[in-house]
């Protein structure tokens, strides 16, 4: 059944039309876009989208990759890669229509708003129901998507786990409450007799105008008539917000996949390097997201057969030092030549280092010693020992 013959039955009710997702689903508790408002959703979000964005691309099918490298006349590739990916991490799907000639040739990906468009399934068939451009089929839409139960539709994570973004959002609320007090804590103010609901209201009137606020902060409390004042105890005082604070991040870390060392500087376990770091952000997050778009780019922009592929090697590249290390080790190894090691380095070669050597000792007898000639057998070459 054509796609034509689809949209026709189910505009006039002859075909069974099921919503499979919308990403009006987080509305409900205040948006997937008003969770970046908080400090370590918005650095995992936006450190994932980026590196997704800058990490390169290469494609086998020579339309794909120019499209990839050139997706449309308003947006960069970088800029569209790293929109869609923010857009999967907080609603879970991203879309755009693709723009193709009348002869199928690539032209454009058109980005789609995160809640201008669903899936509609239809029996065996699904389809794409968008504002801007109708009903569109399948192969007209580059869909990336979260994981989810349903395989044609992402479920957006901070839908998912809302519970720990309200309550993070509620530390931060506690917090600006806090200082926006001056950072005075709950206090109780004792009278050394029994007094009235007025006089109650009066002092509690009288102290909050007097010292609530931070344009009141530092501001004596003179007392008299044996009045005290006691703090009361909580929970969440400098120390347990921070201890709080340390939960929400570890949280949102999780979520994400993100270490929890890259969104904040006193929370997470020490590593041995930097490298190391990277290559567990790469393994435990960023690799899944890239099988995810390496899967939708193969279906949907490329010939059958082509492949997508990603240098990830740019993510993970070791310091100088690491660098030098293991060329060092090569070499002396004589798994590679000191020519090959400059190559590494993008130097230019040098004349007489293009044999491979093996340091002393490493050798297998053949040569001579400190001690005089080789007792072996048979000799072995002029850098054996």
């Amino acid at each position: 059944m054509g796609l034509g013959n689809i949209v026709r039955r189910w505009l006039s009710g002859g075909t069974s039309t099921t919503l499979v997702g919308s990403s009006r689903a987080c509305v409900a508790f205040g948006g997937c876009a008003a969770s970046l408002q908080h400090a370590p959703v918005y650095r995992a979000a936006t450190l994932i989208a980026s590196d997704i964005a800058r990490t390169p691309l290469s494609v086998d099918d020579r339309a794909a990759d120019s499209l990839l490298r050139s997706p449309s006349s308003t947006a960069t590739a970088y800029d569209l890669r790293r929109s869609m990916q923010l857009q999967a991490l907080l609603y879970g799907n991203a879309a755009c229509a693709i723009n193709r000639t009348v002869g199928g040739e690539l032209l454009e990906l058109l980005p789609l708003e995160p809640d201008s468009f669903s899936v509609i399934s239809q029996g065996r068939t699904i389809a794409y129901r968008t504002v801007a451009y109708g009903v569109l089929a399948p192969e007209q839409v580059f869909h990336l998507r979260a994981p989810g139960i349903s395989p044609l539709w992402g479920d957006s994570p901070i839908g998912l786990c809302k519970t720990s973004i309200q309550t993070l959002a509620t530390q931060e609320r506690m917090a600006l409450e806090s200082y926006a007090n001056g950072g005075n804590p709950k206090l109780a103010i004792v009278h050394p007799r029994q007094i009235g609901p007025e006089l109650m209201q009066a002092m509690e009137e009288h102290y909050t105008k007097k010292h609530a606020g931070p344009e009141n902060a530092g501001r004596p409390l003179v007392l008299g008539d044996g009045v005290k004042v006691e703090r009361i105890s909580s929970t969440m005082d400098d120390t347990g917000l921070e201890a709080a604070q340390r939960h929400s991040v570890a949280e949102v870390s999780r979520i994400f996949g993100v270490p929890a060392s890259y969104l904040s500087e006193s929370v997470g376990s020490s590593y041995g390097s930097m490298e190391w770091l990277s290559r567990m952000y790469l393994d435990a997050c960023l690799s899944h997201w890239l099988a995810a778009w390496s899967a939708e780019i193969e279906a949907k922009l490329c010939a059958p057969g082509a492949r997508a592929s990603w240098d990830t090697d740019y993510l993970t590249k070791p310091g100088l030092a690491e660098h030098f290390a293991a060329l060092r080790t090569g070499v002396e190894s004589g798994v590679i030549t000191r020519n090959e090691a400059r190559e590494w380095l993008e130097l230019e070669p040098l004349p007489g280092l293009d044999e491979p050597i093996v340091a002393k000792n490493m050798g297998t007898g053949g040569g001579q010693t400190n001690i005089g000639d080789d007792t072996s057998e048979n000799a072995g070459t002029p850098n054996d020992f």
